[in-house]
């Protein structure tokens, strides 16, 4: 197993085009305790978790080939992330909450329209584009600290671990970014 989790990327994804079982193998250890983590701060449900992580190795084995993501890692993180949310779409729907979807909307509503428009928004290639160029303005540690919360969905208690700083220094930055994000959106037109 430790063979597998020090394959590069390249290796990998030469195992999806052999057609090759391996692929996955070597895919859950390199990838899966990141992909089970990002689903979980979604969820909040092991048994979501594990569902949504076996269909993100699934997806991947029917995609690649023809495909053949430039950034593994992010291609993976991108399709577990959205069958992480797809099931929280139907949790909403089921009247179920759980995970960190209703907080993070919660801290996200003073930039967003309303819940009902929030997949629409999201999606929109104009607002993804701001919101990129926004955070490449950024300092890493800033732009980490918003990728955590708001693109991984970590509670703010264990991004302060990681970043070792306070739970209150991060919800303060993170404030202070949602702030100046709504400001630069709002002068580019947008108004949420």
């Amino acid at each position: 197993m430790a063979a597998e989790k020090d394959r590069t990327d390249e290796a990998i994804l030469d195992l999806y085009f052999e057609r090759s079982e391996e692929a996955i193998e070597a895919t859950m250890a390199k990838y899966g305790a990141l992909l089970r983590s990002l689903s979980w701060n979604i969820l909040g449900d092991h048994e979501d978790v594990e569902e949504c992580v076996n269909d993100t190795y699934m997806a991947a084995w029917g995609a690649i080939p023809p495909e053949r993501p430039l950034y593994f890692k992010a291609y993976l993180c991108r399709i577990a992330r959205n069958f992480s949310l797809d099931k929280i779409r139907a949790r909403t729907r089921e009247k179920r909450g759980g995970g960190q979807i209703p907080l993070i909307l919660e801290e996200m509503e003073e930039i967003l329209a309303s819940d009902s428009d929030i997949v629409r928004v999201v999606e929109g290639q104009e607002l993804s584009r701001m919101i990129s160029d926004y955070l490449r303005r950024q300092p890493d540690r800033r732009r980490i600290i918003f990728l955590k919360r708001y693109y991984f969905a970590s509670p703010v208690k264990e991004i302060a671990k990681e970043e070792d700083t306070t739970e209150g220094a991060v919800k303060v930055l993170l404030h202070r970014m949602r702030r100046e994000l709504k400001e630069e959106l709002e002068e580019q037109g947008y108004h949420g």
